[in-house]
C-alpha cells in the first residue's frame, strides 16, 4: 500500500472509531443501526474456514511467502482467508469478518457498536508507543507537560492509555476537545515531524514511525524510551517482568463463533503462534522482507529499527496462546480504565477464552 492510501485510510479510521465513541456517548445504548445479532445471536459453522480482517503485517506476509500458511492450513484442513485493512474495526462491526484484531481497551466499545459479546482469544502485539519531546524540552515525565500541544495517530487508543498514566501519576486530563492538554490528532507518519519542527511540545509516538527524529535526537524520548506496555508492567502489572499488556493486537471474534468453532479458533492461534516463532528466528530477514511495514525507507532505518527492537522493546509476543495469569493481568487494566474515567464503571471487563495447545 503506497503512503498516500496509507494516510487516507488511517484517517478513516480514526473517523471510524471518533464517530463509533461519540455514537455511544450520544445513545447511552449498545448496537449501532443495522448491528446484527446481540448476545443471543446464532453463529455460523465455518466449516473449515475463518474469515480474518487485519492491518497489513509482515509476520503473515512472511509466512506466506515461505509456504508456512499454506503447509499448516492443509494438514490442519483449515483455512484462513484474510482482507487486509487499516480499517478492522469498521469491516468486523460491518459483520464482514469472524476474526479481528483489535487493541484490547477497545473491544468494550467494539461490543457496544455490535450490539453482540465477543471474547479475546489470543494475543500478538503490545503497546509499544512512547512519549517524545523536542531535543531542547526541559520535561521529564507527562506531568510538566501541562498545557502542551501533544500529537497522536488517534483521539482513543495509545492516548487511552497515556491519558490513563496522566491521571494517575498528576491527576491530570488527556483527551482530545478539552482536559489539561491541547491535543492535536495527525497521522503517526507527521507526529515526530511536528514535534522537530516545534509545531507541537510532545507526542505520543510509535518508535518505528519516527525513525529520522529519533535516531538523528531532534526528538528525545522521556522515561528512558519505554513503551507504554513496559511502564504497565513496572507501575501497574502484577507480573512486573511480562511485557505484554496492555495488547494492540488481540485476536477478537464474536463469542458465539469462538463456542461453536473451537477447532477453527484454535487453528488461528496455532498458525499465528508459529508466526511468532518465526519473527523470533528470523526478525532481520522479516524486516528486510517487508521493510514499509516498520517505515523502514533505507538501510539505516533497518538498522535503527533492528537496534530498538533488540535493546529497546520488542512489541511481539512470545506465544500468542492464552493463560489464566495472563488473562488476570490484562483484566486489570480496565480497572485503571475506568479509575480514570476512560470506561464507564458499569461497562463489563472483556470476556477471554483460553485455548488449549494441541
Amino acid at each position: 500500500m503506497n503512503a498516500s492510501r496509507i494516510l487516507r485510510s488511517r484517517r478513516w479510521r480514526f473517523v471510524a472509531a471518533t464517530s463509533a465513541l461519540a455514537l455511544v456517548a450520544a445513545s447511552g445504548c449498545g448496537a449501532r443501526p443495522g448491528a446484527s445479532g446481540g448476545e443471543n445471536a446464532e453463529a455460523k459453522d465455518a466449516n473449515g474456514i475463518v474469515n480474518m480482517v487485519m492491518a497489513p503485517d509482515p509476520v503473515w506476509k512472511w509466512m506466506e511467502s515461505q509456504g508456512i500458511k499454506q503447509e499448516l492450513e492443509e494438514a490442519a484442513k483449515i483455512q484462513i482467508l484474510t482482507s487486509s485493512s487499516w480499517d478492522e474495526f469498521g469491516v468486523y462491526a460491518g459483520g464482514h469478518a469472524d476474526v479481528v484484531s483489535a487493541a484490547s481497551y477497545e473491544v468494550p466499545e467494539l461490543e457496544k457498536q455490535t450490539g453482540e459479546k465477543t471474547t479475546i482469544f489470543g494475543k500478538f502485539n503490545s503497546d509499544r508507543s512512547i512519549l517524545g519531546v523536542g531535543k531542547n524540552s526541559t520535561a521529564t515525565d507527562i506531568c510538566q507537560l501541562k498545557g502542551k500541544k501533544i500529537v497522536t495517530h488517534s483521539a482513543v487508543s495509545i492516548t487511552i492509555m497515556w491519558g490513563v498514566f496522566a491521571r494517575k501519576w498528576c491527576n491530570l486530563d488527556l483527551r482530545a476537545g478539552g482536559g489539561d492538554y491541547e491535543l492535536v490528532v495527525t497521522d503517526p507518519q507527521n507526529a515526530a515531524g511536528l514535534i522537530e519542527r516545534g509545531d507541537a511540545d510532545a507526542g505520543l509516538l510509535l518508535p518505528d514511525f519516527s525513525i529520522p527524529q529519533l535516531s538523528s535526537g531532534a526528538v528525545k524520548p522521556l522515561y528512558d524510551s519505554k513503551s507504554v506496555s513496559q511502564i504497565y508492567a513496572e507501575k501497574f502489572s502484577t507480573e512486573p517482568t511480562v511485557l505484554t499488556h496492555p495488547q494492540n493486537n488481540v485476536f477478537v471474534a464474536r463469542k458465539a463463533w469462538v463456542d461453536k468453532n473451537p477447532e477453527e479458533a484454535a487453528f488461528l492461534i496455532k498458525l499465528w503462534d508459529r508466526g511468532v516463532q518465526e519473527w523470533k528466528a528470523n526478525r532481520d530477514k522479516i524486516i528486510e522482507a517487508y521493510p514499509e511495514d516498520f517505515a523502514a525507507e533505507s538501510d539505516k532505518d533497518k538498522a535503527f529499527i533492528r537496534d530498538w527492537l533488540t535493546n529497546k522493546y520488542d512489541w511481539f509476543v512470545d506465544t500468542t496462546f492464552l493463560d489464566q495469569a495472563w488473562v488476570d493481568s490484562e483484566t486489570k487494566l480496565f480497572n485503571l480504565m475506568k479509575e480514570a474515567g476512560y470506561v464507564e464503571k458499569d461497562v463489563a471487563d472483556p470476556h477471554f477464552t483460553i485455548l488449549p495447545k494441541s
